[in-house]
């Protein structure tokens, strides 16, 4: 971005708030689940814990990438904004920030019965703080510890970082390996943790 246009690095760190879409989609679906007591149904099935909250997030996850396919086409045929970097490597690492994000959402929605709370939540969590402790529009502050811990904690604040990298720099997996790294670990630990709350029962 030799020109320093705003809009060229607005665009793609705009990109992880749009893709909060998804992981809100799916917090509303589990929650009206229990709301209507259609998981009373499920009980009556073989069909695992496990299995259904995997197939849940198979299906919001590729409703997801392929929001991210029209995000990044919106960005570059619309916006002008260039992109320098890897498709593969923009979905894979898209994929990263989705695990990060619905992992969190089944352990809220572990806890969460109603469908206006749900969307609190993720509104509260997910799309508010991203705009100012992300590093959307001011760096990420480092002058305490809590706002820095803040910011990272947020799976946002890493796909601003990776987007940035992948379409202004041209970037590869090897130079991005620390945010995707971080996403995994984010994903897999709040994934694993929302399997374990989660429990075939009644609403």
């Amino acid at each position: 971005n030799p020109g320093l246009k705003s809009l060229l690095s607005m665009v793609p760190g705009l990109i992880p708030v749009v893709l909060v879409m998804p992981s809100l989609a799916l917090a509303l679906a589990l929650t009206r689940e229990k709301e209507s007591g259609t998981l009373e149904g499920l009980i009556a099935t073989p069909v695992s814990g496990l299995e259904y909250l995997l197939g849940k997030l198979t299906a919001y996850l590729m409703m997801g990438l392929l929001s991210s396919v029209f995000a990044l086409l919106v960005a570059v045929l619309w916006f002008r904004v260039p992109f320098r970097g890897s498709l593969g490597a923009y979905l894979l690492l898209t994929a990263d920030y989705f695990l990060a994000c619905m992992g969190a959402i089944l352990i809220v929605a572990s806890f969460v019965k109603s469908q206006q709370t749900a969307m609190f939540i993720v509104l509260l969590i997910y799309i508010v703080p991203s705009f100012f402790l992300a590093g959307l529009i001011n760096p990420v502050s480092t002058q305490s510890l809590g706002s820095m811990l803040t910011s990272y904690a947020l799976p946002s604040t890493h796909l601003v970082e990776i987007n940035r990298a992948l379409f202004l720099k041209g970037l590869g997996l090897e130079q991005l390996g620390r945010p995707a790294l971080i996403l995994l670990f984010m994903g897999c630990g709040s994934l694993l943790l929302g399997l374990l709350l989660f429990r075939k029962k009644l609403a």
